[in-house]
Order: C-alpha cells, then structure tokens, then sequence
C-alpha cells in the first residue's frame, strides 16, 4: 500500500499529464484492486479536458468488470466502438470480453469473441475461463478443443480454466487426459495448475491421485494447503484433512480464511461438532480472523447435519454481522432433514429476499411440508409459483462410464416409468433393508411445486 500512496504523489506533483500517464495511475489501481479510484480518475481526467483513448478505456472496462457494472461498461463500449478504438486492438478487445464474462453476459461476450479477427492465447483463455467460471464448463471445454485445433499452445492459466470446467462437469477421464497432456507436453506448472489439479481428482472422487500431485509440488501456497484439507474433508476424511491442516502449521505457513473454511467443512462432513467450535476459536483467538458468511454456513451445517437446529439458529441470531443466503439456506435444509417444521418458516423468510434462485427455497419448502403432511401448505406455495411465473429446472445426476457422461434427469424417470435403471435402484433398497434395517425415505420425491 505505500508504493501505492507513493504513486498517487507522485503522480498529483506532475504539472503536465496526458493520457498515457492518466491510464498508467489507473493501472496502477487496478493492479492493487481499487476499481472505484479507476473511476475517480477518469472523472477527474474529464474535468481537466482531457478526452479516453484506447488505453484509458480498456482501464474503465477493466474497472467495470471487476465490479460487475455492465451498464457502465456497455456505455464504454459504445464510445469505442464510435472512435475506431476495437478492430485493431487486441487487449482491448480482450479486456470487453472479460468485463461481459464477469457480469454473467456470456452470450454478449462470445458473440465478441467469434468476430475478433485476430485471437491469441490470452484472448482464448479470458473466453474459456469465463465460461468455465459462469457454470457452462461443457462450452469452455468446447472452446478449448477448437483452440487446440486451431494449433494455439495453451498456457498455465488455460489449463487451470479447463481443469476447473472438467471439475464442474465432473469428468475425471477428460481431467486426467488433460494432466497427461500437461505432462507429454511438459507445460511448467505454476502453483495455480498444480492447485487446479488437486481440486479436480479430490472433487472427482480421485483423493489418492490428489494427493500424489500436493506431495510432488515443489512449493505449496495457502491455496494449495486449503485445497488438499477440502479435498479430505469432501471425501469424508477428516483425520487426514487435519493431519494436513497441522502440517501447514508445522511448516510455518499461516492459514487464511479459506483455509478455515476447508476445516470447518470437514468437521461438517465428518459430523465433528465440537471440533467445529474448536477450530472456529482457533481461526478468531489464535489467527484474528473474523468469521464471515462462508464459516458461518459451515458452523450452521455442520450443527443442522448434527440435529442442533436449535443450537444453529441461536448461533446465527447472536452472530454480529448478518448472516447471507449460504447460512439460512443450510438451516432450511437441515429443518427438512429433521422435520423441525416450526423454525422453517422463519429460515424462509430470511432467505427468500437473499437467494436469487427462489423456486429453489419453494420447493424445498414445499418438501418440508409435504414431509409433515401439511397437505394445505404444499398447495398455497404452489399457487404462489404459479403466479410468480417460477419455473423450476429439472434436477439430474451424471456418471462417467466408459469415457462418456451419461445424464439422469428427474423427469426422465417419470417420462420413461420403470426402467434397468430403477430395477437396480429397487434391487439395492432390498439389499440395504436386509443388512442395515434401511428404510427409504420417498416422502418428498415427487413433489413438484411447478404444478
């Protein structure tokens, strides 16, 4: 922060600045991510006559991407396209189509992407890693083959990108195919591509490759730490994600944020409640980290996933700070899980106004009712979906056999009836009755708030 200050004095004792010195302050900023000073700039920069150019409005786009101010930033875009600035510009084109990534305008943003006339690598990676991080990773994957195809070298950022889509979709063949290429290719991994990795075989369901690839990393940051304890932690491993967690300790690297919430997952994973409240007075008393939404969510998980709902609402009541959707949306759930019917209204209502996705909260309230044969409810939440013109999006599950994903939709049982599929299904339940005593819960399976 001081060659920040150092900078700004720097530049306000220059009598005479053009646009090339406006544009490198507000670099500057960007660099130390303070988008709003970028603005403060550029008005200032207008007060003393001076009109953007090229490299000062790839500064503005640059801004408004970071804050997701796509209004601002299409208003830029106008003005560049009016001034001639796009065609021959490269890194500005590459700075518009990440500003409408960030704002979620994917479309937008790929239209701009297939008319440059002129796409790089850094130009592909923005496009792919936008998509990958906006939940359409088939599409960045897509993106990556035509790359390749189009004999363009990947760097560490494109892979990282690319392991992430094969994460979201939940392919570890298309992931380790991707590892051997870094490998027969001899890509130098940064600790960015070696974390990428990690995530994907934990999430995939591959710890043991996971943690073959943390051992062999030459230097680990607080990223890559955090990554191996969640990966642990997501696969029900608790001993080893703490083992972990001490380890970074021992090694004298200081955990973060992140780092705490990959260990209170784990304890939430694990059923570990009072090592939950251990490891969260260690993070505030210990490492003055101050719980924010994500540890919250987990501590309220972790005591619903107990049956502690009473204990988990308590909890969020006497927190300081507001609790967010993430928080109230895992103590709904953990209403539904232990039929506590008369907190779930209350869960409802505080988080109806933060969640976005709110046929999501209806339905899992309307399965709350239904699971307590509050046949009147079920229907009052039905008529609201349908006057609100809610729509629900069909819940499905995926499976990687034979190199292929293969999709199950929850409305493909129904279209098809009974199909091999559910005679296994049924064939396990038989099974699992006979060992364990098991007995089904279909009490909310059918239920369809959409009508």
């Amino acid at each position: 922060m001081g060659s920040l200050k150092a900078a700004q004095k720097l530049f306000d004792e220059i009598p005479e600045r053009n646009a090339v010195l406006w544009g490198t302050m507000m670099r500057v900023y960007l660099k130390f991510s303070e988008p709003i000073k970028v603005f403060e700039l550029l008005f200032e920069m207008r007060t003393f006559g001076l009109e953007l150019d090229a490299f000062t409005s790839e500064c503005a786009i640059r801004a408004c991407g970071n804050i997701s101010a796509d209004r601002e930033g299409k208003s830029v875009h106008g003005f560049c396209t009016r001034q001639n600035f796009i065609d021959s510009n490269i890194y500005l084109q590459t700075s518009l189509i990440e500003m409408y990534l960030k704002c979620g305008l994917l479309d937008f943003g790929l239209r701009l992407f297939e008319g440059a006339k002129i796409k790089d690598v850094v130009l592909w990676t923005a496009t792919i890693a936008g998509f990958a991080k906006n939940g359409r990773a088939w599409e960045a994957a897509a993106l990556f083959r035509q790359m390749l195809e189009q004999s363009i070298s990947p760097n560490p950022i494109t892979l990282s990108s690319v392991l992430l889509a094969c994460t979201h979709i939940g392919s570890l063949q298309r992931g380790k195919s991707l590892h051997g290429y870094m490998i027969r290719k001899e890509v130098e991994m940064d600790v960015v591509s070696y974390t990428s990795l990690i995530d994907m075989y934990a999430k995939c369901g591959l710890i043991s490759e996971a943690y073959t690839v943390f051992r062999k990393m030459p230097t680990k940051n607080t990223f890559t730490w955090s990554a191996m304890i969640s990966g642990f932690g997501i696969n029900g491993l608790f001993d080893e994600a703490i083992e972990v967690f001490n380890q970074m300790r021992s090694e004298n690297q200081i955990p973060n944020s992140i780092t705490f919430v990959s260990v209170l997952s784990a304890c939430s994973h694990s059923g570990r409640v009072e090592e939950g409240w251990n490891y969260l007075k260690l993070m505030s008393m210990d490492y003055g980290i101050t719980a924010v939404e994500e540890h919250i969510a987990c501590m309220v998980d972790l005591l619903g996933r107990a049956g502690k709902i009473d204990e988990a609402l308590s909890f969020i009541r006497d927190m300081p700070m507001k609790p967010g959707a993430s928080a109230w949306g895992a103590l709904l759930s953990a209403c539904r899980l232990h039929r506590r019917v008369e907190i779930v209204e209350e869960a409802a209502k505080k988080l109806l106004p933060l969640e976005p996705d709110k046929t999501a909260v209806y339905v899992l309230l309307s399965n709350v009712y239904g699971d307590a044969g509050m046949w009147e409810n079920v229907n009052k939440i039905r008529l609201k979906v349908g006057e609100n013109g809610f729509y629900k999006t069909a819940g499905f599950s995926s499976i990687e056999v034979d190199k292929k994903i293969r999709f199950f939709f929850s409305e493909t049982r129904l279209a098809r009836g009974y199909t091999q599929v559910e005679g296994v299904c049924i064939s396990l339940q038989e099974i699992m009755k006979r060992l364990i005593s098991y007995v089904p819960d279909n009490g909310s399976v059918h239920y369809d708030v959409g009508g």
